[in-house]
């Protein structure tokens, strides 16, 4: 047994992680191989003289060219573009008028001790308060775990007198179509953002970065248990004392003042 301070052990952990996303960069990939470099040239030529068209159409016009490719990897090697501004305008107007009734969703990922299970927190935060109304941890997520999750957060927003008319994600493949009727159900609106753009759901980006960089740098979760224990004592402290800007320095859950004690000489 040898004694090591905390940053030693964080560093032991920083180093395995690196060694851990080495091993699995350099393993030999299955699925389709690696289409031919003059192929990707052709795709990004023809992607810059039709500037206008997705991957859909650019798909069509090389399999009329007797190219053999799929969508996704038409989608893949078209340079990106940046985003309209009129387009990036019309989000931040919706966020702003609407941002009493949005909620915005996201997962991001935790991997144990021995990086061995990866465990896919999924979380749903109340935009105009930056509150967090639920959130939950799995190991192996499912479409039937999300629309749980997303009931349980749902009844904890009425519990709170809080109008939910909007909810927006990503396109992970667990917010599908049966989310999306799931919602309609109880007269939800069900908002995808657009692929590979982030900003989009920026509030919930924003989220998992002050995560990552204030609870989970400097966390080694020991098993699933152990990360919910703490994960509630975060966002404990998130809703509750952590001041925001974005909130003219309030909490997410307005907390009283505290008055400083009578100095006494």
């Amino acid at each position: 047994m040898i004694i090591v301070t905390p940053e030693t052990l964080l560093l032991w952990r920083k180093n395995c992680f690196k060694k851990f996303w080495k091993a699995i960069s350099t393993r030999k990939k299955s699925g389709r191989p690696r289409i031919p470099w003059d192929t990707i040239k052709l795709i990004r030529r023809i992607a810059k003289e039709n500037s206008i068209w997705g991957a859909t159409k650019l798909h069509g016009l090389l399999m009329k060219l007797g190219f053999d490719l799929c969508e996704r990897t038409v989608s893949k090697y078209i340079p990106k573009r940046s985003p309209d501004p009129k387009r990036r305008l019309s989000w931040k107007n919706f966020y702003n008028l609407h941002s009493d009734c949005i909620v915005v969703k996201d997962f991001f990922s935790v991997y144990s001790v021995n990086f061995q299970e990866i465990y896919r927190v999924l979380f749903y935060m109340q935009l105009s308060t930056r509150r967090i109304l639920h959130y939950d941890i799995q190991t192996h997520p499912t479409t039937s775990w999300v629309r749980r999750v997303l009931k349980l957060s749902i009844r904890k927003a009425i519990q709170s007198d809080l109008t939910i008319k909007f909810v927006i994600s990503d396109n992970d493949s667990l917010f599908g179509k049966r989310i999306t009727r799931f919602l309609g159900k109880v007269k939800i609106k069900h908002k995808k953002t657009s692929i590979r753009s982030p900003w989009q759901n920026g509030y919930a980006e924003r989220f998992v970065k002050t995560c990552k960089e204030e609870f989970l740098g400097y966390f080694i979760p020991m098993n699933q248990y152990h990360l919910e224990t703490k994960l509630d004592e975060f966002i404990q402290f998130y809703n509750n004392h952590r001041t925001h800007i974005a909130l003219y320095k309030e909490t997410p859950i307005p907390s009283v003042i505290q008055k400083p004690p009578d100095s006494k000489l």
